[in-house]
Order: C-alpha cells, then structure tokens, then sequence
C-alpha cells in the first residue's frame, strides 16, 4: 500500500531534479556579481523564450538577405530567430541594462532591461501593437510581439563559477 505513494512521489522527484537548472538572472544576482568582482562579461547568459526578429523586405534585398526568408502575404519578409536557451554574452551595459550579442558581429546585440520584476526583459526602441523596433545589425528590425516577454536566464551553476581562493588550515598544535 505505501508503495502506491512512494513510487509516484520519486517519480515526481526525479522529474524535477532532472529539469534545467536556469534561471532568471535579476538585479540581486548582478548586484552579488558586481559584490564578488565577477565582470559581468564573463557570465554566459540564455534566452528565456524564442525571440524572432522581422523585417520587410523589397524583391531586390531578397538575393542579400542574412536570415531565412519567406512570403508572407505578397510581401517578402527575412527572419532572425535566437531559439530558447541561445548562448549569450554582454557586449555593453548600464545601470538598469545589459547589450546582449547571440551571435557574432557588429551590432548584433539586442537590448534587456530591467523590468518592474527586477528581471532583465527583451527591450526595443519603440513598441507598436506588440512589435518593438530595433537596430540590428545596420537595419531595422521589429521583434514579433510573442517575443516581447523574452528574458535573460543564467545556469544557477554558472553563477558561482567564479575564481576564488580556498585555503583549509590543518590547525596548529603545542609543541612539545
């Protein structure tokens, strides 16, 4: 009889050690960062949530295009999706935000700032019924609005994987 509690309660236990241990990176955690003299460049940050940036595009910029592109109601459109769990690193950053690049080369970092949860949120130049306008690249994009909730997430592991020194003394004992 106790076995019919005890097998779905490991169940339930294995399950959830089992899952990804990210979480969302926070001003406390970076204030404890900046505490340890951890440089926040060195922290290897993730998206929270599929972010996907969208562009129009005319018939000729079609051969040039960078991202996957597809025909979306008799327009062109190019696409750049950073999928959940994207490998990060900070570029730039300020007091409330931190310039994010997930892929390699100039002006390729999106923009997170610190929202009223005190997590570091997907931000744009300028929202728009859902979309948000950003530089990227050297062209404008428009995050899709399911996008627009997109957070930095940290591995709780990686977050104290920093340098420091330990030292265990053995002790000291009266000569004899």
């Amino acid at each position: 009889m106790k076995l019919k509690f005890i097998l779905p309660l490991f169940i339930v236990v294995f399950f959830l050690s089992s899952c990804s241990k990210s979480i969302y990176f926070t001003q406390e955690t970076r204030e404890n960062l900046m505490k340890h003299h951890v440089d926040i460049r060195k922290v290897q940050f993730y998206t929270s949530k599929k972010v996907i940036l969208k562009r129009d595009l005319t018939y000729e910029e079609t051969k040039v295009a960078r991202g996957t592109i597809r025909l979306e109601n008799g327009h062109y459109v190019e696409l750049i999706i950073i999928p959940k769990n994207t490998p990060g690193v900070v570029e730039d950053s300020s007091r409330n935000s931190l310039q994010v690049a997930f892929e390699n080369g100039k002006n390729r970092a999106l923009n997170f700032v610190l929202n009223d949860k005190k997590k570091y949120q997907i931000s744009a130049q300028v929202w728009s019924n859902g979309y948000g306008k950003v530089a990227y690249d050297t062209l404008i994009y428009f995050i899709e609005p399911a996008s627009d909730k997109a957070m930095l997430t940290v591995k709780k592991d990686d977050i104290y994987n920093f340098q420091k020194k330990v030292r265990t003394v053995k002790g000291k004992q009266v000569e004899k």
